[in-house]
């Protein structure tokens, strides 16, 4: 016998359409450009330096995408004055990226400078947006990205060798006042719109995948042929992986966004975007080339940015979920296999690398069908403890979700 549950008539639990409008993708796809930039100083020398020197780099753009983000969520608009800054924004982003080359980049005080420009110009569009929307401006978050571009202001007039001490005093007086304070007063007074913030976390996360494929693609076709075809397939599988654990494992559509820890799951999903880059980055140099011209720090670079992700993945998921779940924690000891064995093995020959190349990509895989499979799972198990009840009328007054059942 098929009963039919019809839909309830409800309110919407969110205020406000999630939709990206076309010029905040825009903005996402200049953002990644830059990004991309200070990937091309590990690729073009892997070693420590430049790993830092890109992690720095990454993080300082993703924060000012952050920002910007966040001011387009709490304030929605398409006014031409805003577009016009945000364009400005977008030029000074791009030229602070072409600054992190140090050898054929913008020089270092000049990208400084338009990194400031580009923390006035969030500053700004803050002090606008809360004016128009009849609210108090929030002036701690704004005298500190003042404080931050000043900082980089005066680090534009001193010599390029402490151009990075500046950048990263940038981001703490910048980045820890907004996290700890500001952020909260925003969450606790309901003015984010959950489903949009969802959406730009996931489209830069795709784009920064994305952006992994074509530089692969660029340098095969620079050099006309595939070196390593079993590489190349591995990245492409590993890819594939990562898209997965996160959009139906991770951050699916099952999940609740009410409950999610959101400032905790904006910081994940920074040190995602940073492990993936690098993981595709060192993927992009071993298909192109041996791994004996990369030096025996890129498997140590590899399987830490790969650990990287995987943490992150189980950060992601505690925040949405509220707990570690089997999938979690597998993916924590997944880490942990992948940073040990590609430690203890990181001064061993070529072969050895892409045996441990190939084990982190069976690893990846593993830990997506088993994150799928277990976010499922508890979806399946939440519907049935919420739905049976109601339908045996055992607790009539529970809310039926909002989908059509045949039993």
């Amino acid at each position: 016998m098929a009963i039919v549950v019809p839909k309830p008539a409800r309110e919407p639990r969110l205020i406000g359409s999630p939709t990206v409008t076309w010029f905040e993708l825009f903005y996402d796809l200049v953002v990644v450009a830059a990004v991309s930039l200070t990937n091309d100083v590990f690729l073009a020398r892997p070693t420590a330096g430049t790993a830092v020197t890109a992690a720095i780099c990454m993080t300082a753009l993703a924060w000012v995408w952050f920002l910007t983000t966040l001011f387009n969520n709490l304030f929605p608009g398409q006014d031409i004055l805003r577009r016009l800054l945000l364009v400005l924004q977008m030029g000074a982003i791009v030229v602070a990226g072409l600054a992190a080359d140090q050898d054929h980049g913008i020089t270092n005080r000049a990208g400084l400078v338009a990194y400031g420009i580009a923390l006035v110009i969030v500053a700004v569009l803050i002090v606008s947006g809360g004016r128009r929307a009849g609210g108090p401006v929030p002036r701690a978050t704004v005298l500190a990205l003042a404080l931050a571009a000043a900082i980089c202001c005066l680090g534009g007039l001193d010599a390029n060798l402490h151009s990075g001490y500046y950048l990263v005093a940038a981001l703490v007086v910048s980045m820890v006042p907004i996290l700890l304070r500001q952020y909260s007063q925003w969450r606790d007074h309901s003015q984010l719109r959950l489903d949009h913030l969802r959406e730009r976390l996931g489209l830069f996360v795709l784009i920064i995948l994305g952006e992994g494929f074509a530089q692969l693609v660029s340098a095969l076709h620079a050099m006309g042929s595939i070196p390593r075809g079993d590489l190349f397939a591995l990245m492409f599988l590993m890819s594939f992986a990562l898209w997965w654990i996160y959009f139906d494992g991770t951050f699916s559509r099952h999940t609740d966004l009410t409950t999610v820890r959101w400032r905790l799951t904006l910081l994940a999903h920074l040190t995602l975007v940073f492990g993936i880059a690098g993981t595709l980055d060192i993927l992009i140099l071993l298909t192109s080339a041996e791994a004996s011209e990369l030096g025996d720090e890129a498997l140590a670079y590899f399987v830490a940015c790969l650990a990287t992700v995987l943490l992150s993945f189980a950060a992601i998921g505690y925040t949405a979920r509220g707990r570690v779940s089997i999938a979690g924690w597998v993916q924590v000891g997944s880490a942990l296999l992948v940073l040990v064995v590609g430690l203890l093995l990181v001064s061993s020959d070529d072969e050895v690398m892409y045996a441990v190349i190939a084990l982190a990509s069976a690893v990846v895989v593993g830990n997506a069908i088993l994150a799928v499979w277990a976010d499922e799972a508890g979806t399946r198990r939440r519907w049935s403890n919420t739905l049976r009840p109601a339908l045996l009328g055992e607790n009539p007054e529970q809310d039926i979700p909002d989908e059509t059942w045949s039993v």
